[in-house]
């Protein structure tokens, strides 16, 4: 049995606030946006596949991958369900240059299970304590990694440089 290899996003909008989403499933279960990497898929391909499926917008620029892969194993029970170790995470800190009424969790109509029944926004620190158990330390050296760089964040220079490439395209 593997650890599944996925890509997670942090995903933070213009005030620099963080990404939470509440599982379809279980009440407050809160987590980021993540996903499994296909066969052939680079990790920022399936994060934004993931992203655009899970949150129903496209509106995501990536602006740092974590430099090493956080791994977490699941308790027995789920391990027993869903056949793996775990999971071997690639995180990437995203940013969200849309508006919170663009996301939609239940993009995909009635044949599409959505995943999660909502999202809010949080500070910087809080998703290790909103998180599961056995994802917390894997979010606290993601959030550690990233954190000198979106302390020195400029929102208004990222979202220049995005516009900048938009006009591009």
């Amino acid at each position: 049995m593997d650890f599944r290899r996925v890509a997670t996003g942090i995903i933070i909008n213009r005030d620099k606030k963080v990404l939470m989403c509440e599982h379809v499933w279980i009440d407050n279960a809160w987590q980021f946006p993540q996903g499994g990497v296909k066969k052939g898929e680079s990790e920022e391909e399936a994060l934004l596949r993931e992203l655009k499926e899970e949150l129903g917008t496209d509106k995501f620029y990536i602006l740092k991958k974590s430099k090493k892969l956080l791994k977490y194993q699941l308790p027995y029970y789920l391990v027993k369900k869903y056949s793996i170790k775990g999971q071997e995470q690639r995180f990437f800190l995203v940013y969200f240059y849309g508006d919170d009424d663009e996301i939609k969790l239940d993009n995909y109509g009635e044949n599409y299970k959505p995943e999660f029944k909502s999202f809010k926004w949080v500070d910087y620190n809080r998703p290790p304590l909103e998180v599961i158990y056995f994802k917390k330390i894997s979010y606290k050296r993601a959030l550690d990694e990233f954190r000198e760089f979106y302390e020195n964040l400029d929102v208004n220079e990222i979202e220049k440089k995005i516009k900048e490439e938009i006009k591009k395209e």
